[in-house]
């Protein structure tokens, strides 16, 4: 029995040494593993005070840092920019790393009201007064578009508002308003006569120009919507002009945060048949069930390849549907009012 123990353990030996070097090549290949991990994990700061949160949001998402706010009022500064970080630009950190942001509030914070259906003296009185906290403050009005009353449309009444009613924003954001016309005789028979003066409608809003068109039976198309030098100016017409065919817009945009509970978005579509087609917008206010429809295209001769655009605004849950008159559904486009 020794003599056959003294002869295996020669082999044992061998084994556990064996053993032992896979273990620690096992350990070595896992630390390798673990340490370019880390380092494939590494995420460079960027400099973003000065910058307006919301231009950020969505790089600081990719770079998948935990973003953290705070908030100080400078009411001299823009709202909205930071105003420092707690990660040094240019530092490497990990990705996960938690950032803190301190972000100006030069403004009151609000809440949009309600003045669709409201006369338009009337909605001027309730954004004189718009609560924030424990004081009033006014909200500016970006501007007014007028159209043509349909049905049993009042006159001189808010049919629409950009932005949306319960938006929560600051004191500083634009409300644009979509009023019809006075209803005077003289006024109807001005409308009728005089031509349309294309000036009036570049830095209002898009779909509001659109609502005048689809009212007026004028056919348009929307070029490609480019860029803005300011953030004010998303989602307003950056160009009009009146040709044989119709109207030709031009469009200020850029791509919305998903953070935003309401934003402009830009749609584009190549049609793949010659045909006539219409658009029909359906929308839900938010917290509310009841669906209204519209349609913002209505008829349009379209040729196959040729790219039909929209620019919509966004607040509920949104459908688009693009149908072709003998073709039937080209397109449909489903938005959700928050990300």
């Amino acid at each position: 029995m020794k003599e056959k123990f003294l002869k295996i353990l020669p082999y044992s030996g061998y084994v556990l040494f064996v053993g032992l070097g896979l273990l620690v090549f096992f350990v070595a290949a896992f630390l390798v593993v673990v340490v370019r991990t880390k380092e494939e994990q590494k995420v460079m700061m960027p400099y973003v005070i000065g910058k307006n949160y919301i231009e950020v949001h969505n790089e600081l998402q990719r770079l998948q840092l935990k973003v953290r706010l705070e908030t100080q009022r400078i009411p001299e500064k823009t709202d909205g920019i930071i105003l420092a970080q707690s990660i040094d630009p240019g530092k490497e950190v990990e990705a996960g790393s938690k950032l803190y942001l301190t972000v100006n509030i030069g403004f009151d914070r609000v809440t949009i009201p309600d003045v669709k259906g409201q006369d338009l003296k009337r909605a001027k009185a309730i954004l004189e007064k718009v609560l924030s906290g424990e004081v009033y403050v006014p909200l500016q009005i970006g501007g007014i578009t007028y159209v043509p009353a349909v049905g049993d449309e009042p006159a001189d009444t808010i049919i629409d508002q950009i932005p949306g009613p319960g938006k929560e924003t600051h004191s500083g954001e634009k409300i644009y308003l979509l009023v019809t016309e006075p209803n005077t005789e003289k006024k109807s028979n001005q409308s009728a006569n005089e031509p349309l003066d294309s000036t009036k409608f570049v830095g209002t809003p898009v779909p509001f120009v659109v609502d005048f068109l689809q009212r007026k039976k004028i056919p348009y198309r929307l070029k490609e919507a480019t860029k803005p030098e300011f953030r004010d100016s998303h989602g307003l017409t950056s160009s009009f002009e009146l040709k044989p065919a119709g109207a030709e817009l031009g469009a200020y945009y850029l791509k919305p945060s998903e953070s935003l509970v309401q934003d402009y978005e830009f749609l584009e579509y190549e049609v793949d048949d010659d045909d006539l087609y219409s658009a029909k917008l359906k929308y839900t206010k938010p917290g509310e069930d009841t669906e209204i429809e519209k349609e913002i295209l209505t008829n349009q001769k379209l040729k196959e390849d040729e790219p039909v655009r929209f620019l919509i605004h966004r607040s509920g849950n949104v459908k688009l549907t693009l149908v072709g008159k003998e073709t039937g559904v080209a397109k449909v486009w489903k938005l959700k009012g928050t990300y």
